[in-house]
Parts: C-alpha cells; sequence; structure tokens
C-alpha cells in the first residue's frame, strides 16, 4: 500500500491536470479495501493517514496555522475523506463539522470543493474557523495593517480592559503595547477587515505573554523551580526577553505572514462554496450562530467528519484564556461559564452527581458501576460525557441524509486505571440511534496538544479511532 502510494504521489505532485481525479482514486481504491476487510473480519484496521495521502505536507500550509489553536485535528485524516467520491461523490456537497474547533475540516471542505458548516462552544474557535475560510484582499489588509500600527504607535494613553490577572501574565511594557493594538485595531476596522486582525492579535498573545510555550494550559514560567542551571539560566532569559518584547513589531510580522496565508485561498477554492459556523452547541445545530435561531433542516447535510473533545482530557477554554480576555470574550461570561457549555467539561459541583447516569447497555454500565465505587466525580464526568455525546450523536443522525456517511474520530482514556474505550461506547451509543457502523480504522498517531497526564486519575492518549457510520 505504502509503495503504491508514494509512487501515483509523485504524479500528482508532477501533474496539475487531473491530480485531484487522480487522490480520490487513491483515496477510494484503499477505502474500498478497508470496507471488504471490516465487513468480513468486523475487527479495527490499523492505517497511517500521513502515509494514506503522503502528498499531503507536514509543514503549514493555505491558512492552517493562521491561528496556534490547541488539540487541532491533523489535516491528512478529513482531506483523505473529504476527497473521496464514495463518501462524498457530488462537488459542492454541504459537509457538517460539528466539533469544528479552529476550522481544519471547514477548510479542507473549501479546498475539496464542498461547503461546509460547523459548530464550536468556544468562541474563540468559531472567530479563528470564520477567518481561515474568508476570502480577503491582501493589498487591502497590508495597507489596513499599515495604519493599525501607525496609530497604535501614536497613542500616548491605554484604555485598561477587563483581563483577568493581567500583572501576573505580562510585562507592564507587553500591557501597554498589547492595549494600543487592540484600541487601534477596534478604531480602524470593520468587518471582516476586524475578524482577521483580531485573530492576528489573538494569535500572538500567549507568545508575549509568561506562560510557558511548552504548555497549552497557560502555566507561568518559574525558572526557581529548576535545580539545573542551564535550565534556569534559559527561563530567567526568556523571561528578560518578555520583559522587553516588541509586542507591534511581533504584530507585524504574524499580519504580514497571515495575509500570506489568506492571499492564497483565492486562488485554490471557488466561489460557488462556503463555509459558516452556525452553532455553539453540537447538540442543537442551528441554521445560524444566533441563539433564537432555527434548527438546522432535517435530511440537510450531504457528509458529516468530525473530531469531539474527550472525556475530561482537553481544556479548550482554559487554554484559551487569555486571548479570551485580551479579546474581551470574558466579560459578560467567566471562563467556567464558558467550561459549562463544552461537552467532556471536568468541573462539577457534588449536587450535580448525586444520582448516578445509567445508559442500559451493560458494557457501559458495568464499567461506570465499578468506578463510581473509587471515584464519584470521574464517573460522572466520565457518564455525563458519554450522555451529552450521545445527544450530539442523535442531532448528527438528524440532519443527515438518508444513505450518507458519518465520520468520528475519538480516542480512547483511562480512568481510575481502568481502560476508557471512548470509541466502543460512542459506537454503542451510535448504533443505538440508527447508525450502521461501516468501519473501523486506529491510526497510532501522537496527542493533539491537550492530552496530558494530570494525575492517576487519566492518561496520555496517543491513538485515534476512527468510526464510520452509514445513515
Amino acid at each position: 500500500m505504502t509503495t503504491q502510494t508514494h509512487q501515483t504521489s509523485t504524479i500528482i505532485d508532477n501533474n496539475s491536470m487531473g491530480s485531484s481525479d487522480l487522490k480520490s482514486l487513491i483515496i477510494d481504491r484503499e477505502l474500498t479495501k478497508f470496507f471488504s476487510a471490516y465487513e468480513e473480519a468486523k475487527k479495527p484496521i490499523e492505517v497511517d493517514f500521513r502515509e494514506l495521502v503522503d502528498w499531503v505536507p507536514y509543514s503549514d500550509s493555505y491558512t492552517h496555522y493562521i491561528h496556534s489553536y490547541p488539540a487541532k485535528l491533523i489535516k491528512h485524516i478529513p482531506i483523505f475523506f473529504l476527497n473521496s467520491k464514495i463518501l462524498v461523490p457530488e462537488s459542492k456537497s454541504l459537509v457538517l463539522d460539528p466539533f469544528c474547533g479552529s476550522g481544519t475540516v471547514l477548510l479542507e471542505s473549501l479546498l475539496a470543493g464542498h461547503s461546509a458548516i460547523g459548530c464550536d462552544a468556544n468562541p474563540l474557535a468559531r472567530l479563528i474557523a470564520k477567518v481561515k475560510t474568508t476570502k480577503l484582499e491582501a493589498e487591502e489588509l497590508h495597507k489596513t495593517k499599515a495604519s493599525i500600527i501607525l496609530k497604535a504607535k501614536r497613542f500616548r494613553k491605554i484604555v485598561p480592559l477587563n483581563v483577568v490577572n493581567v500583572e501576573h501574565w505580562f510585562s507592564e511594557s507587553t500591557i501597554k503595547q498589547l492595549s494600543k493594538l487592540y484600541r487601534a485595531i477596534n478604531e480602524i476596522c470593520t468587518g471582516k477587515e476586524l475578524d482577521f486582525f483580531l485573530v492576528t492579535f489573538s494569535s500572538i498573545v500567549k507568545k508575549v505573554s509568561y506562560a510557558d510555550p511548552n504548555l497549552s494550559v497557560p502555566v507561568k514560567i518559574k525558572p526557581e523551580k529548576y535545580v539545573n542551571d542551564v535550565i534556569k539560566d534559559r527561563l530567567e532569559n526568556k523571561i528578560k526577553e518578555l520583559n522587553n518584547v516588541d509586542v507591534i513589531g511581533l504584530f507585524s510580522s504574524q499580519s504580514d505572514k497571515n495575509i500570506n496565508r489568506v492571499s492564497l485561498l483565492d486562488s485554490v477554492t471557488s466561489n460557488d462554496v462556503t463555509a459558516e459556523v452556525v452553532s455553539g452547541d453540537a447538540r442543537k445545530i442551528t441554521k445560524n450562530i444566533d441563539c433564537n435561531s432555527e434548527l438546522l433542516d432535517s435530511n440537510s447535510v450531504d457528509f458529516i467528519v468530525t473530531s469531539p473533545p474527550y472525556a475530561g482530557a482537553q481544556k479548550y477554554i482554559r487554554s484559551s484564556s487569555l486571548s479570551l480576555g485580551w479579546l474581551g470574550l470574558c466579560e459578560e461570561k467567566s471562563l467556567r461559564d464558558y467550561e459549562k457549555l463544552n461537552i467532556g467539561r471536568e468541573h462539577y459541583s457534588k449536587s450535580e452527581y448525586v444520582e448516578p447516569i445509567r445508559f442500559n447497555l451493560s458494557d457501559i454500565d458495568v464499567f461506570f458501576e465499578e468506578v463510581e465505587k473509587e471515584n464519584p466525580l470521574r464517573a460522572h464526568i466520565n457518564s455525563n460525557y458519554l450522555k451529552e455525546m450521545e445527544s450530539a450523536v442523535s442531532e448528527m443522525y438528524r440532519v443527515l441524509k438518508n444513505d450518507k456517511y458519518c465520520v468520528i474520530v475519538i480516542g480512547n482514556n483511562e480512568v481510575c486505571g481502568r481502560k476508557f474505550e471512548t470509541q466502543k461506547y460512542i459506537r454503542l451509543l451510535a448504533e443505538r440511534v440508527g447508525f450502521y457502523t461501516k468501519l473501523v480504522l486506529v491510526d497510532n498517531i501522537h496527542s493533539r496538544g491537550l492530552m496530558t497526564k494530570r494525575n492517576k486519575t487519566a492518561s496520555v492518549i496517543n491513538s485515534e479511532w476512527i468510526l464510520v457510520f452509514k445513515k
């Protein structure tokens, strides 16, 4: 399989004509083999998506790296499925990602010639996904950038923002420069340009903070914690750099990079396809982001591909907290309020898990009965996650057309030293909703950035399970 893929990818790289059809042929040939093997043995098939679509670069491409939003789905997986004529036979189909994050699937849908809609509870993710899939004129963006920088440098006074613990995370100089930039962006920009420069602004916030760049969730750099003098000196030098960082210069540089990324979209995407984030809740998919919007029509979606959050293992809101603060997105809602909107959250009061959750599926219920004896909170975190995921899967089933496919990318976890077979439980719940399991794949890829071994109750997730369902 690998040899054939490499040989064909060389043809693709050297032939612009018909390369899309060649990609589809390669993908569907492999997919047909997978379907046949799974139908015969009903066992998961090990794959490597980097090899299956080895013409896809690891490096930056188009607008994927416009913002370092954590725990992104590797683009190879949606590329494989979105370019399959078996799964998505019609061009300009409507693709749904009910857990769209920063828009990887939405962008790849556009690149594959399809329209896309997405949902996400995190307002920062929704903003990034919007910008990532929006065409803009590079020349106009460069002019606007110059105006922003000029105005920011001319400000003498700063307007204080409601950023929690701002002096803990940023130097005085950095606070002043960020405040001036934010004010200049909002006074100069409107519409799509405003969104673009706010995302660019957000993308440098953590870089100029005292947060450890090696961790997704903000943790302040503390040189004094280390005995090793080399590490301690390196971190102390890092803090000195942050105390005097040229924030406006970094914003200018990041703007240029993002403008170049956005400018690529115009030449590779059709005006006939669009992408939009339509809802903040995968359990209630609406026609647009307005909370009073009507529900999305039943049987209206041609294909679903998504990667839901993991139970109690990911901290999307906490990892976004610095940007949410600087963008003014935490003034009406606290971080805890945002977390409550996320499936897979960890924080519950004792009153919320008095009654155990049961599914009337022995494989699931027996697991939670055992966990509850040891740790009722962990039992509730994971059982409530499955309950909410069942609601989300039911909603996917509702909006998907008959005879169409749904791909869910998920990872197993560990709870109180016990293997939590997330993929198995999601599969059982999906089948109860009405889906038929057509294929199960497993890719031993590295974790996506927020899989951290916090304590004895959870472990690092190092494999992705790909569940292919048909309605």
